[in-house]
């Protein structure tokens, strides 16, 4: 009896083991199964007090919750694997629930117990060596970090995420997958609608590759929305279909909400308002489903507005009033101020319309009040945000660091205390512009250092493929000689092959160490020292800087002249932040002879040149470095020549300069210790200087 207890036990350890394996693997591709799989293994291991199944079974029943939206339940599912975990001694299980707690905190809205978790996901999946656990936690970090709205640094831990994984692992598309697709979202949210576009396509390769139709899906609905703003409406009809589709066939009821809510806002700008009414309608009854409140009370908004333009009577749709009034009941209960406000001032339009202007003035007064709140609580939550962040990074910045934080989190505190509501609005929404437009300058930097970079790689992309192509036909060759027993030929055709692999293998390096370079050029500063061969590194950002420029306009080319002084030494600088130095200052130099071309036409041949020197003369055993870019354009009027370096200040037309370009450069030379200046003379030329002081022994 004793051996048919123990056989009976063992044989229900292996059926929960392999549903728990079984759920375990499917919980991407597909949740709801691995859902049903895992509560399936909880039950059997509860009965029989299976610690090792309990646990595992939890964990992958929270992540289906989490997948289901249902954040409350995942959170309880989460709190009873973790101490399973712990008393197995089991690391890995520990830091994937960290992640959970990571991930279920940022969806309810608390940012900062989200980074504390998502950091503990990262110390241990490097304390294990998970490198795809450690993958995820940068992702993960790289979202929280974005809906912080710090973008700088959710890219850092984005691209740290991608490559810190490797393609042998079977995350690895998936993780790369998610990562291109938030890379892509912060291109959106910056208006770079043409690199958000290409990230998601990127990103949806990725997610076909591995079968994860939840992120295909997402994929599909974004690139919908942004053709929708491209106002190209079939492919965005085409895609945001797709979207629903998948998510239909993958149960996801939020997924099917959003595809249903973009469909109705496609037809609504096509004036198929019948058809946007049904979609809307559809969405508003997935999202009472899955409890979204706040979703109901933006469909119920959005169906209002719909009812109104299909109008066409004096008066408006009598369900105008109704759809407001329960999309204002809704925005009550979750007090969301921003809802509120859109829901009274569709009030306040829907009541003049009906010639009812008593209500319509109340309305109008609400929707005020409300946006001087939002615009109060806006500042304040600038303020948690950067207590946020200053509070998760305080153990990872140095001391010089965390002083400057401290003093700009005071400095913001004491204006905060000191201004009036008025001036608080007017603080919030430059504070936002400046924002905006310095990620917008730092996004087009980027873009431009990719399309040079892509110019770059593929001379030796060009050569590894050809070479390939020839050692094929040499090896075919080669197999025929050896029947032939001509062994002299073959021994040269082998020779020719040895040769040939060292050019590929010269060429794939040369290619790889291009890539490293573009990673090394993607990520954000680190704020540290490099000893780096100035020459070198002004020799590289001219050759991107042009090329990128080249990749928009194909008729554009100039003349690249340099004059190097070869005894300089490595000098101590930050590569990354001179690079970008040296990005504006070609940029600009470009710009300025491509204007002049289309004035002076074939007459005139674009000219830039950069030279590097060294001076000995400034004193306790220090020299300087002496940098100068200098362009044959129309030069600078003599009375801006004082502006230049000011701020948003710019001389080309609105949207092709944030005017930053220069003020940064000024700052980051500054810092390191050096002097930026400029000689013009106009209708001739301009030359930008730069020094960089160093040491005479370096």
């Amino acid at each position: 009896m004793i051996m048919e207890d123990k056989i009976h036990s063992e044989v229900l350890y292996d059926k929960i083991n392999q549903l728990n394996k079984q759920a375990w693997e499917l919980r991407v591709n597909d949740s709801l199964q691995a859902h049903t799989l895992s509560k399936e293994a909880i039950d059997l291991a509860e009965n029989i007090n299976y610690i090792r199944g309990k646990a595992e079974g939890y964990r992958t029943f929270a992540f289906s919750l989490i997948r289901l939206a249902k954040y409350h339940e995942a959170l309880e599912y989460c709190e009873k694997s973790f101490p399973l975990f712990e008393s197995l001694n089991d690391l890995d299980g520990q830091s994937s629930i960290y992640g959970y707690y990571g991930i279920i905190n940022r969806s309810l809205g608390n940012y900062a117990a989200s980074l504390e978790y998502l950091f503990k996901f990262l110390e241990l999946s490097q304390q294990t060596g998970n490198r795809e656990a450690e993958s995820l936690s940068c992702y993960h970090l790289g979202i929280t970090y974005k809906y912080l709205g710090d973008y700088e640094t959710a890219l850092t831990y984005l691209l740290k995420g991608m490559s810190t994984t490797q393609p042998e692992f079977t995350t690895y598309s998936m993780s790369k997958g998610l990562s291109l697709k938030q890379i892509g979202a912060i291109y959106f949210e910056t208006g770079d609608l043409t690199n958000a576009l290409d990230y998601y396509h990127q990103s949806l390769i990725l997610t076909k590759k591995t079968g994860d139709k939840w992120g295909e899906a997402g994929c599909l609905d974004s690139i919908g929305v942004i053709h929708l703003k491209l106002s190209e409406h079939d492919k965005a009809l085409e895609f945001c279909s797709l979207a629903l589709t998948i998510s239909q066939s993958v149960g996801d009821k939020k997924g099917q909400s959003n595809a249903l809510f973009h469909l109705g806002d496609i037809y609504k700008e096509l004036a198929e308002y019948n058809k946007a009414l049904k979609h809307g309608a559809d969405s508003l009854a997935m999202r009472r489903d899955i409890e979204d409140k706040k979703g109901q009370a933006e469909i119920l908004l959005f169906l209002a507005d719909l009812r109104s333009k299909k109008s066409f009577s004096e008066q408006p749709d009598p369900q105008v009033f109704e759809l407001l009034n329960e999309a204002l009941q809704s925005g009550q209960e979750i007090k969301s101020l921003d809802l509120l406000a859109k829901i009274h001032l569709s009030y306040y339009e829907a009541c003049k319309h009906s010639n009812n202007y008593r209500e319509a003035l109340t309305h109008i007064e609400r929707y005020i009040s409300l946006s001087k709140e939002i615009h109060t609580d806006a500042l304040n939550q600038k303020i948690q945000n950067l207590e946020i962040s200053h509070k998760v990074e305080k153990s990872r910045k140095d001391a010089e660091i965390y002083r400057v934080r401290n003093v700009e989190l005071a400095n913001l505190y004491e204006e905060s205390k000191r201004q009036k509501e008025e001036i608080q609005i007017t603080l919030v929404e430059l504070k936002a512009t400046q924002s905006q437009l310095i990620q917008s300058e730092k996004m087009a930097s980027l873009g431009e250092l990719t399309a040079g970079i892509a110019h770059e790689i593929k001379n030796p992309l060009n050569f590894v493929n050809n070479f390939s192509e020839l050692n094929k036909e040499l090896l075919i060759e080669l197999n025929e000689e050896i029947e032939k027993g001509n062994i002299e030929d073959v021994k040269a055709i082998a020779r020719n092959v040895i040769d040939n692999e060292e050019k590929i293998n010269h060429h794939g390096k040369r290619a790889d160490a291009i890539v490293k370079g573009m990673l090394q050029h993607s990520q954000a500063s680190t704020g540290q020292k490099e000893l780096t061969n100035i020459n070198k590194l002004a020799d590289e950002y001219l050759r991107l800087a042009y090329h990128g420029i080249r990749a928009k306009n194909k008729d554009f080319n100039a003349t690249l002249k340099s004059d190097f002084e070869e005894s300089i030494d490595k000098i101590n600088i930050i590569p990354q932040d001179i690079g970008r130095v040296l990005l504006n200052l070609y940029n600009n130099a470009f710009y300025a002879t491509n204007e002049r071309k289309k004035q002076n036409g074939n007459d005139y041949e674009p000219t830039v040149t950069v030279s590097t020197s060294r001076s000995r003369s400034i004193g306790e055993g220090r020299g300087e470095v002496i940098i100068k870019v200098a362009d044959n354009g129309n030069g600078i009027p003599q009375e801006i020549i004082d502006k230049i370096f000011q701020p948003f200040f710019t001389t080309k037309p609105p949207g092709q300069g944030t005017g930053l370009g220069l003020s940064l450069s000024y700052d980051i030379i500054k810092a390191h210790g050096g002097e930026l200046k400029a000689e013009t003379k106009e209708g001739s030329f301009s030359e930008f200087q730069f020094s960089l002081p160093v040491l005479e022994s370096t």
